[in-house]
């Protein structure tokens, strides 16, 4: 099966966990890297994600304090600089959503 074929059929989990595939379609929680501080992420390509505000708003409630975001203006064009404040104010609102499940 192609990766892209394969996007297609994961679950979106919308929660803060990590999740580890397994085999036949089961996913397992798995224990979340225990931060000492606020780490950065330096190389993001939010665009390629299915939902880059999901993705941020899991940063915010792991404890991931910068994001980096890296595009090509060459094959992504815009894109990033298009839908960044969106994704950022969707990430915000799905923060709370997520810490308040906690």
């Amino acid at each position: 099966m192609t990766d892209e074929r394969q996007a297609e059929t994961d679950p979106v989990f919308f929660d803060a966990l990590f999740h580890r595939k397994r085999k036949h379609g089961k996913w397992d929680v798995v224990d979340a890297p225990q931060l000492e501080a606020l780490v950065a992420d330096t190389h993001a390509h939010l665009q390629l994600l299915d939902d880059p505000a999901l993705a941020l708003a899991r940063c915010a409630a792991n404890g991931v304090g910068f994001v980096c975001t890296i595009s090509d203006v060459h094959e992504d064009g815009s894109t990033t600089y298009d839908k960044l404040d969106a994704w950022k104010h969707e990430g915000a609102v799905d923060t709370a959503k997520i810490v308040h499940r906690c």
